[in-house]
């Protein structure tokens, strides 16, 4: 046994049920993919190696995990349970991870959020209580005496696959805080579409309001739910029937890698949205605002500034894991809602890290950040996506391992081949001299080296799998029907 165990092990964006998830492909969500086999083989012998049998670390799933707002229930359902069993049990049949799995949701399994609110409403009132409202987020820490909610949908799920029968899932958002045993170090968990500016459109929409501050320094976690979570479930609930542009919210992806598409979109979106706020408030998009602003040019606006301003970044960034304008609005996630929900909880933390996912690019690094005093250990999980009949050799997928003493290292599991070569599996940290005293790295690396052949196996599997998607969409593309201009 190494000097070290993981005692929590981070994975997001795998997009379970969706056509363009790397561990499926468009296939039979029932059915193993050779992806998916070769991984939970090769992960069965890492935590062979790496974990107490007797104390076995516990499976965050960090959102984005379901393709919820995208992908059939069905589908959804069934890829989960096919990745329950490939990749959470040994090869007796046994659970590699502690039985209580936890989950922050993202934007696309949003929807997980919004059942475990009422779970946990419908709790109060079992327990002969009203409560004002829904929650709108929960303890930034996981403590006894503060439960997180209940996932009804994922406690089930897991519950199904043999071996699992005591498996339950609870839920944390939007962020889920880890303190080590001296207080020194914090880790903070978010699936990170709060640092998109794109699910932040209506915090920006109000802060154009007339009497709104043009930027509030005090925004907290639960404002930005509360401001934007309807706008989220929006997004990705009700595109889909959104007539030409929203036909399939897969599209998405497709219209805002082209400058003409993206710009319509934002338009049609636009005029969605005023109709969507005119319904709910009973106000017109004519509506004068401010010295002649209408509502419907605010709103425009507003989504040229953050989903058009966001979709020219990705179209710029293949190569690079963040934008500028991406790294500032890290920055600005970390130093104002992160910062105040940690010194609402009492704490001031010597040494921080942060692990998100979201944008499907995966990296390690350190950030300095107004208001604390060494730079931020920012961690990026990646996606098991390909969207795009080209490589991005910055797109990919890892997983971050925590130790007790919430010593951080990733396991760099892939990037986009380039010229039929993909780099290997192995253990990343976020440079310096932090990684030549983290033993987690250390015993990361270790058990990357001896399991080598089945991380090798892995990596042949979905260098495979993405080269013959990325041929598959390249040939869509060139056939795909022309359709009568709207």
């Amino acid at each position: 046994m190494p000097a070290t165990s993981p005692r929590h092990v981070c994975i997001s964006d795998l997009h379970l049920g969706a056509d363009y998830s790397c561990l499926d492909f468009g296939g039979d969500p029932g059915r193993c993919s050779p992806t998916l086999a070769a991984f939970g083989l090769a992960l069965r012998q890492l935590l062979a190696r790496l974990a107490d049998p007797d104390d076995p670390p516990t499976l965050v799933l960090l959102g984005d995990v379901l393709d919820m707002g995208l992908s059939p229930m069905g589908s959804v359902a069934q890829a989960f349970g096919t990745f329950a069993r490939a990749a959470l049990l040994d090869a007796q049949g046994r659970p590699l991870f502690a039985p209580r799995v936890l989950c922050v949701p993202g934007n696309h399994d949003h929807h997980l959020w919004r059942a475990a609110q009422d779970q946990a409403f419908q709790a109060a009132l079992d327990g002969g209580r009203i409560p004002a409202d829904l929650l709108q987020h929960t303890d930034l820490f996981d403590t006894p005496g503060a439960a997180l909610p209940a996932s009804p949908l994922l406690t089930r799920l897991l519950r199904s696959v043999p071996g699992m029968e005591q498996a339950r899932c609870d839920i944390a958002y939007p962020n889920l805080a880890l303190q080590d045993p001296s207080g020194r170090r914090c880790t903070v968990l978010h699936h990170g579409h709060y640092v998109d500016p794109m699910y932040r459109l209506v915090s920006t929409l109000n802060a154009q309001l007339p009497g709104a501050a043009s930027h509030d320094p005090s925004l907290t976690v639960a404002q930005l739910e509360a401001q934007n979570g309807a706008w989220v479930d929006f997004l990705w609930s009700d595109l889909g029937s959104a007539g030409k542009t929203g036909r399939t919210a897969t599209r998405l992806y497709e219209i805002m890698r082209d400058g003409g598409a993206s710009h319509a979109f934002s338009q049609r979106l636009s005029r969605q949205l005023v109709g969507w706020i005119g319904n709910t408030l009973g106000t017109s998009g004519r509506a004068p605002l401010l010295q002649g602003i209408t509502l419907d040019r605010l709103v425009l606006g507003a989504v040229d500034a953050t989903l058009g301003q966001a979709a020219e970044s990705q179209r710029g960034s293949y190569d690079q894991v963040m934008a500028p304008a991406d790294v500032a609005d890290l920055r600005w996630y970390l130093s104002g809602p992160v910062r105040r929900q940690l010194q609402h909880a009492g704490l001031a933390p010597a040494e921080l890290a942060f692990v998100f996912g979201h944008t499907h690019k995966p990296f390690e690094d350190q950030l300095p950040v107004p208001g604390f005093a060494q730079p931020v250990s920012v961690f990026n999980t990646g996606g098991w996506v390909m969207d795009q009949p080209t490589m991005a050799p910055a797109q990919g997928a890892s997983l971050v391992f925590l130790d007790a003493e919430l010593h951080a290292a990733a396991l760099r599991l892939f990037n986009d081949p380039l010229n039929g070569r993909m780099e290997p599996v192995r253990a990343l940290g976020v440079g310096g001299f932090q990684d030549a005293g983290n033993p987690m790295l250390a015993a990361l690396a270790e058990g990357v080296a001896q399991t080598a052949p089945a991380w090798q196996q892995f990596s042949d599997c979905v260098r495979q799998a993405t080269e013959q998607r990325a041929t598959t969409l390249l040939d869509d593309f060139f056939h795909a029907p022309t359709e009568a201009a709207p």
